[in-house]
């Protein structure tokens, strides 16, 4: 039976962040430092607290097992959790958020999760601000046969500007150049799509307030892969000198602290790009990349 309780600031920011992604307990007490109010000292006291919360009906866990023996056990809100954090929202979350994560697709929400964390650490540490979070199946860019629902989407603000950032999380499970919905081919197309179309409805509008831009990250599980990728989003690159797809490794991205403004991404010329850029117009001091071609293959259609 669900107990009453009283919900400080840390416990609302904590339930927000829980409606886009599903979070581990080291995973919460490293984020806490972005929360409202004091971050959790260490794990013990994030169990003990989700604990209180699971009890009040507003926070589920389950457990998984994890690779090499073990368990690992991961929170979720419930309906009457998302209405506490949200009590002014008019729909209602997709039913998928509030359920147990298939097994097969643990490792991608983790994975996911762990980019989440990192990105608003991150930006909390430099003084970005974060306007806007959008987990996995919570955004969709659809225009004419294309529809992309990204791992995760983050919309920053720095230095008067704003940055609309949609990451794909490549665990090298799907083929790049392929005709499939979820090659990476599919989804880069589908990316160069929408940004010619909002670009072309806001020059039919006059060309009133920002221009319309965001770029697509893909964090894969080698270099050489992210490489492959590039190499692709060149060769369907609709305008080369747009910047659209930016690709580095998982592990170069989660072990870096100052991911969001450092150079640690290549773009599709080879050339090094931040997230978060005041000045694209200025090349970073680093010697571009030779992007390497991906090995010829047969298509899967």
């Amino acid at each position: 039976m669900a107990k009453n309780i009283i919900l400080s600031p840390r416990d609302v920011s904590l339930l927000k962040l829980l409606d886009a992604t599903p979070l581990t307990a080291n995973q919460l007490r490293k984020v806490s430092v972005t929360f409202d109010g004091e971050p959790f000292r260490d794990e013990r006291r994030v169990r003990e607290r989700m604990q209180a919360l699971g009890e009040a009906g507003l926070i589920r866990s389950w457990s998984t097992g994890i690779p090499g023996g073990g368990q690992m056990a991961y929170y979720r809100l419930t309906l009457n959790g998302h209405q506490a954090a949200f009590p002014n929202a008019v729909d209602a979350p997709s039913r998928t958020n509030l359920q147990e994560i298939a097994p097969s697709r643990v490792k991608h929400a983790m994975a996911t999760a762990d980019v989440v964390v990192q990105t608003l650490v991150a930006c909390h540490e430099r003084g970005v601000t974060v306007n806007r979070i959008l987990g996995d199946g919570q955004l969709t860019l659809e225009v004419g046969e294309h529809r992309q629902q990204p791992d995760f989407h983050v919309q920053l603000g720095y230095s008067g500007q704003t940055f609309n950032l949609i990451f794909e999380i490549d665990n090298a499970t799907e083929p790049l150049d392929s005709q499939r919905e979820q090659s990476i081919r599919t989804k880069i197309s589908g990316y160069e799509t929408y940004q010619d179309w909002v670009l072309r409805l806001w020059r039919e509008s006059g060309e009133q307030g920002e221009r319309p831009g965001f770029r697509v990250v893909f964090l894969t599980t080698g270099i050489e892969r992210a490489h492959h990728i590039l190499s692709l989003a060149m060769q369907l690159a609709r305008n080369p000198r747009r910047l659209l797809v930016y690709a580095s490794t998982q592990d170069i991205f989660l072990g870096h602290p100052l991911i969001v403004t450092e150079p640690i991404f290549n773009d599709h010329h080879g050339s090094w790009q931040a997230l978060v850029d005041p000045q694209p117009t200025s090349r970073f001091q680093r010697e571009p990349v030779r992007l390497s071609q991906p090995v010829a293959q047969v298509k899967a259609f």
